[in-house]
């Protein structure tokens, strides 16, 4: 659950978990095709049985678009870190224009995300791409129902 607090007369934004946080500012749109090996499909018909989906575990902080302490919004730096009922929060962006923060603790979770097929197999490889409209997943296995649900139709 999100919940606003004022710093300094500005209303910032503290998350309790990655996927909270990642499914309102997260984009991996961005994001480079990623070629995957396919040469173990093997046949004349072996692109029919490529899935069409799949799915990618996303770590925030590796992330080159993710920042995490001292930042400077309208002029005012805030803290790095902020104290609620005895846990901690860090100060991130994700490029977005507000000031947000995380709990420590939930940092290091992944979130899921589906990659699509783009391109035809050329020399066992074929292109997989994040779509402009990411869906974030919280658990793999949600994730992995919605590649099902994708891959049979």
């Amino acid at each position: 659950m999100t919940t606003q607090i004022e710093i300094n007369g500005i209303i910032v934004q503290v998350y309790e978990s990655v996927y909270e946080y990642a499914s309102r500012n997260a984009s991996f749109s961005d994001y480079e095709s990623e070629e995957v090996d396919v040469s173990h499909f093997s046949g004349e018909d072996r692109e029919s049985k490529l899935p069409k989906v799949f799915v990618r575990p996303i770590l925030l902080y590796k992330d080159l678009n993710f920042s995490v302490g001292k930042q400077i919004f309208d002029g005012m730096e805030f803290p790095e870190t902020i104290e609620i009922d005895g846990l901690e929060y860090a100060l991130v962006n994700f490029g977005e224009n507000e000031i947000s923060y995380l709990k420590e603790d939930d940092m290091d979770k992944p979130v899921y995300t589906l990659i699509y097929r783009t391109a035809k197999v050329t020399d066992g490889v074929c292109l997989y791409c994040f779509p402009s409209d990411t869906e974030i997943f919280e658990t793999e296995e949600a994730a992995q129902a919605k590649v099902e649900e994708l891959n049979n139709t």
